[in-house]
């Protein structure tokens, strides 16, 4: 076990629920963020503002930027006694606020924090403008050559660590659009049986017809073999990162109660899953790439578990030579990864990304019976965060 626990401290899932993912430009362009973060912390809050002492929401790019978290508690209608931070970890920065609330648990600081991620990349000049430049790059030629990237790459610069260990690893083009179909069928399949509504909160986006949103929107198109083949690189030209097995951006939010095990057996409340522990790491630049593979061999070793004792894993696919990579490092069975789709399928709300995961990795944990479940997410700067969770 960790060491850092406490002997008798336990942190349990009591809410954890999503909006649906908003491609660019879609439906959740007309909705203000901090509504839309609003409308699910009231949602998921319901009932529990009297144990609820902390906020805390991932965002990488907010567009609010006097603390959306403190806007969106306090326009839920929440009370204006919780404290609220909103933090950045580039992509991983919904499971950094997952993390900073576990501690808060486990360490007496708090007895129920509401843990949230937003991500509105439709109205983000920032990341609006990084994209319409990387287009431009694109169309007009001036993508660089991998052995180029290589002496010039940043830490951030998770598309070019994706290209240099797709190379590194082997990792074809026809690998990296196998794994993104299977996650494309994965979600249709989910879709079609209505898995995520659960999941799912409506959010509301037209006053005058009374419309609500509650569906993904890129779960339903269609896989065409020739828009496959026709794809080109993206990011260098000699590489194997397209549009197709490369994620999306899009619009989300979502969010959790996670409580004290005492607190939450005080309230009557019966509890989703356990947060058995979390994890972060960070690796060298040597290591390029490898850091959520090392994240989730630390929070097994940690926690005296097998790889194969772990029945689901969510593992990040913001690229699919990302995940591959994971895979086939840790020595894993596919089947057991991303099974309702991931975020190629999905979307890539950048900081929400995360803890969306985890909310579908948890209904799909309590759907299937299965005892552990890992979620992992890298974090710009070859860094990562890892969670374990346990179904009673």
């Amino acid at each position: 076990m960790n060491n850092n626990k406490q002997p008798n401290s336990r942190v349990v899932v009591v809410t954890a629920q999503r909006s649906a993912i908003s491609k660019i430009p879609g439906i959740l362009n007309y909705v203000k963020e901090v509504d839309l973060l609003a409308t699910v912390f009231k949602t998921v809050s319901e009932g529990l503002h009297e144990w609820i002492d902390t906020a805390i929401t991932g965002s990488s790019f907010p567009v609010e930027r006097d603390n959306l978290c403190r806007k969106a508690v306090l326009a839920s209608g929440m009370p204006s006694r919780i404290s609220c931070s909103t933090i950045s970890k580039t992509c991983a920065s919904s499971d950094e606020a997952l993390y900073m609330a576990y501690t808060k648990i486990i360490t007496g600081k708090s007895r129920a924090v509401l843990v949230g991620g937003c991500e509105k990349v439709s109205n983000s000049a920032y990341v609006l403008r990084h994209m319409k430049n990387r287009v431009s790059d694109s169309t007009k030629g001036h993508l660089p050559l991998l052995c180029d990237v290589k002496q010039s790459y940043e830490e951030n610069d998770m598309h070019y660590i994706a290209e240099i260990a797709a190379k590194r690893l082997n990792i074809s083009l026809e690998d990296q659009n196998y794994f993104a179909t299977k996650s494309r069928e994965n979600a249709r399949k989910a879709f079609e049986s209505h898995y995520f509504e659960k999941e799912i909160i409506p959010i509301p986006y037209s006053d005058e017809n009374n419309n609500f949103f509650d569906g993904d929107e890129l779960v339903q198109q269609i896989i065409n073999e020739k828009y496959i083949d026709d794809k080109t690189p993206i990011f260098v030209q000699d590489g194997t990162l397209t549009n197709y097995n490369t994620s999306p951006m899009c619009d989300c939010a979502v969010a959790m109660v996670v409580m004290d095990y005492e607190t939450a057996k005080l309230a009557g409340l019966k509890y989703l899953v356990e947060i058995q522990d979390v994890s972060c790491i960070g690796v060298s630049s040597d290591e390029s790439g490898m850091a959520m593979e090392k994240c989730v061999e630390k929070i097994l070793w940690e926690n005296h578990l097998d790889k194969n004792e772990i029945g689901l894993y969510e593992i990040n696919e913001s690229f699919a030579a990302q995940a591959i990579a994971v895979v086939r490092a840790l020595g894993i069975n596919p089947n057991c990864v991303n099974v309702n789709g991931g975020n190629l399928a999905l979307g890539y709300p950048i900081g929400a990304s995360g803890i969306r995961m985890c909310v579908t990795l948890i209904h799909e944990m309590i759907r299937s019976q299965v005892e552990y479940g890992i979620s992992v997410m890298c974090g710009g700067g070859e860094m990562a965060n890892a969670v374990l969770f346990r179904n009673a």
